[in-house]
């Protein structure tokens, strides 16, 4: 839970403060005087100090001083009921992130001052454990000329601000490669700032992207806003209804937006990066989205290969999750023998490198033992297993059992590629037509034409 002191010599402020923050979910510590203040964010980690300019003893400034000697990254906010541009601006000289001056601004104001400096922290905090390589999943693992490939193009793209379009299958790590194209370029400093348009309703899009205002008020910050400066990253953006697409392109054509409710314009200096794992083409020939939005966002593009096109580095990956996980849980690491290690580097891994993780992790917490042989690796989806078995003891003739074995195997192809017939045609290493031949001899429906039947 989110931490805040407050420090203020009028309890009556003290009490104000910590309903408002409290309600907001926030948990809060409180004292009077400069001293206690510095005793307490010695021996505590706050994400957010509201901290008093008047009080006896050691006044605001004072402690302001002596709370950055010790812990320089704690974020505070000065609160004055008789100040000045003169002290404010020494304030923010000593290290204050911002000036409040009582009687304090609206609630819902002072809310959204409140959040931000908890981002701005967050913030902070993640781009020092990026840096500092201690966050789990800022790294593309692998040595093969394929992920080298995409090595290239982000130490290229990081110089530059254009728009980048990242394309690949789900698990292959889109996400890391967004992380990277920020925190490698000259706006690491600023935010980096995410959208799953899976998981955003047409209902709520608006308020997500652009932010509310309320009788005059604003209320909550949308997300283009909340990246001003830094990188705005739309994960899955075929996901976007074509309404919201319009309003995304005319953001990206004017470099400004407007809110609902609010005709003021707010100016825009954005890095955008988006991705799917949808063929773009595909989406636009059927409707499904702009084509100018499209050519707006795919300016630069990174295609990130599937697991099955590397699979010189599953040892790698499957070695470093092996590690990874292992030190995060402090049990004991495994290890895979050579014959362990040949199966893994035979499978298709469908869900990709998120897949092998998700696995490797079920495995070192399912073994007791030290060294993962080849009978310990199952291959998820033991159904059909089970259903090839029941094959296997039918009296059936050779033909038949083909057939059954050819549908069982199309039929789960399908699914691993959630319907997709280019990349389930190019993974069975057959043509699309010759893959639709089969659906129709087997009576596979896709899941549309199930919907219209």
């Amino acid at each position: 839970m989110v931490k805040v002191l407050i420090v203020d010599d009028e309890q009556n402020i003290v009490d104000s403060l910590r309903l408002i923050l409290e309600h907001e979910g926030y948990s809060t510590d409180s004292c009077n005087d400069g001293y206690s203040a510095i005793e307490k964010i010695t021996d505590n980690d706050y994400e957010l100090v509201l901290l008093d300019i008047k009080m006896p003893g050691l006044d605001g400034l004072e402690t302001l001083e002596k709370v950055k000697q010790i812990k320089p990254d704690v974020v505070v906010i000065m609160i004055s009921g008789h100040g000045t541009i003169e002290t404010a601006v020494e304030s923010t000289k000593k290290g204050a992130y911002n000036f409040l001056q009582k009687p304090f601004p609206d609630l819902p104001e002072l809310k959204i001052i409140f959040k931000n400096a908890i981002d701005f922290k967050k913030s902070r905090d993640e781009i020092k454990r990026l840096k500092s390589g201690l966050s789990e999943g800022i790294e593309l693992i692998g040595t093969s000329k394929e992920i080298l490939e995409v090595k290239e193009l982000i130490d290229k793209y990081v110089k530059v601000d254009s728009n980048i379009f990242i394309s690949g299958e789900s698990g292959t790590g889109k996400d890391i490669i967004a992380r990277q194209l920020h925190y490698k370029s000259a706006r690491a400093e600023n935010a980096f700032v995410k959208i799953n348009c899976a998981n955003i309703s047409n209902d709520k899009i608006d308020v997500e992207l652009f932010g509310l205002f309320e009788s005059g008020k604003l209320v909550m910050k949308g997300k283009i806003e909340e990246a001003n400066g830094g990188t705005i990253y739309f994960d899955e953006v075929s996901n976007l209804s074509l309404d919201a697409q319009s309003k995304l392109l005319k953001v990206i054509e004017e470099n400004k937006m407007t809110r609902s409710g609010y005709n003021k314009e707010v100016s825009l200096d954005l890095r955008y990066i988006f991705s799917t794992n949808k063929d773009m083409q595909q989406e636009i020939a059927d409707g499904r989205f702009r084509e100018d939005l499209f050519h707006r966002m795919n300016v630069l593009r990174i295609n990130i290969p599937s697991l099955r096109e590397r699979q010189e580095d599953i040892q790698i990956l499957a070695e470093y999750f092996i590690d990874l996980i292992s030190k995060a849980n402090d049990v004991p690491a495994k290890k895979f023998s050579p014959q362990a290690l040949s199966t893994l580097k035979s499978f298709r891994w469908p869900g990709n490198v998120r897949e092998l993780k998700n696995f490797i992790e079920r495995l070192i917490f399912s073994l007791d033992k030290t060294e993962i042989e080849v009978d310990d690796i199952e291959y998820p989806g033991t159904k059909h297993n089970k259903i090839i078995s029941d094959l296997v003891n039918k009296n059936m003739s050779l033909n038949d059992f083909q057939n059954e074995t050819e549908k069982i195997f199309i039929s789960k192809m399908l699914n691993d590629y959630k319907y997709n017939v280019s990349k389930t045609a190019e993974a069975l290493s057959i043509q699309r037509s010759h893959l639709y031949k089969l659906m129709s001899k087997y009576n596979i429906p896709l899941p549309s034409k199930m919907k219209d039947n």
